[in-house]
C-alpha cells in the first residue's frame, strides 16, 4: 500500500487503511482503538505534546509585567528596569515558596547610578506592582548597635510598624539602602562606616533579630519575638561618583593603527568596586550590579509630558482641582529640561523648578474668578 493511499490510521500503532470502510470494520472489532485521518494525525499530536508541557503559572505576574508597569512611570533606564524587574519577580516568588532552595538563592541587588537618576524610584514602583512593603533606609545615617540613634534594631520595628504588624509580610519585605557608597568615600564617609558594613553584612546573609515587647503585643497571627532577614529582598544603592571620575580621569589608550581611543565605559562593574575599600564578603553576597545612567535632556523632556508619575501631573491636577486651567507651552518644558540636565540634582531638580513656575498659581487658584494660569519658566538654578 502506497503512503498516499494511508489515508486512516490506528493511532500509536503502523497500521493504515485506504478506505473508510475498513477503518471502521477495525474499529468495530477492536474496541480501546482510535482510528483517525491520516492527514489530522499532525494536528492531533500537536495538540497532545501542548498539553503535555503547557506550564501552570507559578503567581498572576512575571518579569515582563512588572517590567512594563515600570516604563509607564519610568523614562528611559531600559537595561536597569529590566534587571530590577527580573530580581522583584523571583523575590515574590520566595512569599510563596520560601522553603524552596532554589528560590531562596536569589540574592542582594547593588544599584548604581548618579544622584536623580531613579534609583530609589524603581524599585519602589516595582514593589508597587508586586505588593511588597518597601522600606528606604539613608545608611550614611545609621549608627552601629549600641549606640543612640537609626541602627538595626531599629530598622527592623521600622519594618514590622510598615508592614502593619504582620510577621509575613515584614519578612519578605524589600529594603532599599541608599547611599551605601558614604559608608566607604574617604571624602565623607561616616565614622562609623566599617561597623555598619559589618553588621549590614550579617544581615543580608540572613540572622534573627530581636523585638521590643512594644512591638511584639502588636504583633498579628504569630506568636514570634523576632524577624527573620532570611527571606528578605535587600538592595544596595549608592553614587559612587569618585568611582567614575577615576575612570574618565584615566589617560586615553591606543588602538589599532596607533589611534587613541577615549575611555567612554561610564558603568561600574564589580572589578571596580573589589578595588576600592569595600569589604569583600558584603560584594561577594551581590547577585547583580544595575548601572543606571545620567538622564539627559530628552529623557526629562518625556518624564514631563509621558510618564505616569510626572510631576508636571501633579502640580496641574492641583490647579484644575479648583476649577482652572493650565496652560504650558513645549518650548517651556524644553527650556526645563534643559535647565535640570545641567543641574547636579537629577530628578529631584523638576520639582523644585515647578514649584517655583506654579507658585503663584497655586497661591490665586482657590480664591476668586475661574480662570487659566499660563505658566513660564522661571529661574531658581544659578
Amino acid at each position: 500500500m502506497s503512503k498516499s493511499n494511508e489515508l486512516f490510521k490506528v493511532l500509536d500503532e503502523y497500521i493504515y487503511f485506504d478506505s473508510a470502510q475498513e477503518s471502521q470494520e477495525y474499529a468495530k472489532n477492536n474496541p480501546g482503538k482510535t482510528v483517525v485521518r491520516n492527514s489530522e494525525l499532525d494536528t492531533l499530536v500537536e495538540s497532545v505534546v501542548h498539553k503535555l508541557v503547557q506550564k501552570q503559572p507559578k503567581l498572576g505576574i512575571s518579569p515582563k509585567m512588572i517590567l512594563d508597569h515600570l516604563n509607564e512611570h519610568v523614562i528611559s533606564q531600559d537595561e536597569a528596569k529590566k534587571d530590577i524587574a527580573l530580581a522583584m519577580y523571583y523575590h515574590s516568588l520566595k512569599s510563596k515558596y520560601s522553603t524552596n532552595k532554589i528560590i531562596s538563592t536569589n540574592g542582594p541587588v547593588m544599584i548604581i547610578g548618579p544622584t536623580g537618576s531613579g534609583k530609589t524610584f524603581i524599585v519602589q514602583k516595582a514593589c508597587e506592582f508586586i505588593d511588597t512593603v518597601f522600606i528606604h533606609v539613608d545608611t550614611s545615617a545609621m549608627v552601629p548597635e549600641g549606640i543612640k540613634g537609626y541602627s538595626i534594631g531599629t530598622l527592623a520595628e521600622e519594618i514590622v510598624e510598615k508592614s502593619k504588624y504582620n510577621i509575613h509580610k515584614a519578612s519578605h519585605c524589600v529594603v532599599f539602602f541608599d547611599e551605601i557608597d558614604k559608608l566607604f568615600n574617604s571624602e565623607d564617609a561616616s565614622e562609623y562606616g566599617p561597623r555598619v558594613a559589618s553588621q549590614l553584612l550579617r544581615l543580608i546573609e540572613g540572622t534573627k533579630i530581636k523585638l521590643s515587647d512594644d512591638i511584639v503585643e502588636k504583633i498579628k497571627y504569630s506568636s514570634t519575638d523576632e524577624l527573620d532577614t532570611s527571606n528578605i529582598q535587600f538592595i544596595l544603592g549608592g553614587a559612587f561618583q569618585w568611582i567614575l571620575d577615576e575612570k574618565s580621569n584615566k589617560q586615553p589608550t591606543m588602538g589599532f593603527n596607533n589611534q587613541t581611543v577615549e575611555n567612554t565605559n561610564n558603568e561600574i562593574t564589580l572589578e571596580d568596586l573589589y578595588k576600592e575599600d569595600i569589604p569583600k564578603e558584603l560584594l561577594g553576597r551581590m547577585s547583580t550590579i544595575v548601572n543606571l545612567r545620567k538622564l539627559s535632556e530628552n529623557d526629562y523632556f518625556n518624564i514631563l509630558t509621558n510618564s505616569k508619575s510626572s510631576p508636571l501631573k501633579e502640580f496641574i491636577n492641583k490647579v484644575e482641582f479648583h476649577g482652572d486651567r493650565v496652560e504650558i507651552s513645549d518650548a517651556t518644558l524644553l527650556k526645563v529640561s534643559m535647565i535640570v540636565a545641567k543641574s547636579e540634582l537629577g530628578v529631584r531638580a523638576i520639582k523644585q523648578t515647578l514649584n517655583s513656575m506654579f507658585s503663584n498659581a497655586l497661591f490665586d487658584t482657590a480664591d476668586g474668578e475661574y480662570k487659566t494660569h499660563v505658566i513660564t519658566y522661571k529661574e531658581i538654578f544659578n
